[in-house]
């Protein structure tokens, strides 16, 4: 047992010395982030745009994630692009609000750049954004179950998708094959790749800004980033006269889990992660100690029952005290009795006699029950009994009550 608990104590003091070396880790301000869940636009697998905006940050671009109300937008004035991103997988969106499009509508008629890449004709909220810009879409999505969204998006066959003549772009756009966006006939739209029946790219005019539209998300996926003319053209649309905008944003509240990316906010936070990491060196030690134990093993119940004598001293008090005194023995008597009667299996209303024959041959070296009995038989029965005559009747009582528990 002693080298278990020595065993104990090790493991605890090895518990403890990784906890606080985790707090000394994490005590700085400066938190490196690590984002690997979809569909955030900073993810390193396939289907993330790590790779983009890493290349964005590499070439000074402002670009930054957006997780804020898009109310704040407005702070930055004009001259700046919102890139939105709708996959076909992943878990389901968060919808726009009727106010969020408002926002950002209003937000692009101020001479900003709204981009929308993706399956935006899929969810009712972004097919509201397309109505506004100028696509013919219905009012009703259709109803594609997400197990198809799956396998509809799992299909790697690609498609070329050359640049639209007279746009201004030259090359390719190498996209998993998907299809065209929804018609638009609004005075000014540019279709910059694909053709007029089917475009996959195109600029439309709103207001003193744009709306961008693309038929694929993919197109600034890690996987699909580097294929064919896709990074130059996206670099091209993004900064159309050589100029990146004021501020990029990727946004990203409205991808999904977003109780995900409000709880990763909040464990940001230095005070939020130290205080964390308190908690579980506490309860980690609670844990670790309550596997060792210290001090002499005190049994929960005592090896011998309590002496017969104790009670009696503990009543004695009692004894000058006449109205406490007599209820106390009244008590006694009457439990005494109640147990006699229910180990004998005789009826309530047996006497004296019977309970005494049947108890004498049953333990015959207890007390004599008539005799106690007939003081109770009397209302004055300890008028007048002194002390050891008291105290020997209550000891008698508590033998009997004893002997038939």
């Amino acid at each position: 047992m002693k080298q278990r608990n020595t065993g104990y104590v090790r493991v605890l003091l090895v518990v403890l010395a990784v906890v606080i070396l985790l707090v000394f880790i994490n005590r700085g301000a400066k938190h490196v982030h690590h984002d690997t869940w979809l569909p955030s636009s900073y993810n390193p697998v396939g289907a993330g745009s790590m790779a983009f905006f890493e290349t964005l940050q590499d070439l000074h671009w402002p670009v930054e994630r957006w997780r804020d109300p898009l109310s704040r937008l407005d702070r930055y004035g004009s001259g700046n692009t919102l890139i939105i991103t709708r996959s076909r997988t992943g878990a389901p969106p968060v919808t726009f609000t009727d106010q969020e499009q408002e926002l950002l509508l209003d937000w692009t008629r101020k001479g900003n750049t709204l981009v929308l890449l993706g399956a935006m004709a899929d969810w009712d909220d972004t097919r509201d954004l397309l109505r506004a810009a100028g696509f013919g879409v219905p009012e009703k999505a259709p109803n594609v179950d997400m197990l198809w969204r799956v396998l509809r998006t799992q299909a790697e066959e690609s498609v070329e998708i050359p640049a639209a003549p007279g746009s201004g772009f030259s090359g390719t756009l190498v996209l998993p094959k998907t299809e065209p966006l929804p018609p638009i006939s609004v005075e000014g739209t540019r279709v910059l790749f694909g053709q007029a029946r089917n475009a996959f790219l195109v600029s439309v005019p709103y207001g003193g800004g744009r709306v961008i539209c693309g038929t694929s998300d993919r197109l600034l996926s890690n996987t699909w980033l580097a294929r064919g003319d896709n990074l130059a053209a996206v670099l091209a649309l993004l900064a159309p006269k050589g100029q990146p905008p004021h501020h990029l944003f990727f946004e990203e509240s409205h991808h999904g889990f977003s109780a995900v990316y409000a709880m990763v906010h909040l464990l940001d936070q230095p005070g939020v992660r130290f205080a964390g990491m308190l908690s579980l060196l506490g309860a980690l030690a609670f844990f670790a100690s309550s596997l060792v134990r210290f001090g002499p093993v005190i049994p929960l119940q005592p090896p011998q029952g309590r002496s017969t004598l104790e009670f009696v001293d503990s009543i004695a008090d009692l004894y000058l005290r006449a109205d406490l005194r007599n209820d106390t023995m009244q008590y006694l008597f009457a439990e005494t009795h109640q147990q006699v009667l229910q180990r004998l299996n005789l009826p309530p209303t047996a006497s004296h006699e019977l309970i005494s024959t049947r108890l004498e041959q049953a333990h015959p070296h207890l007390a004599k029950w008539k005799k106690l009995a007939q003081r109770f038989d009397s209302n004055d029965y300890v008028q007048g009994l002194p002390p050891a005559g008291w105290l020997r009747v209550a000891k008698d009582l508590i033998e009997i009550k004893t002997a038939m528990a």
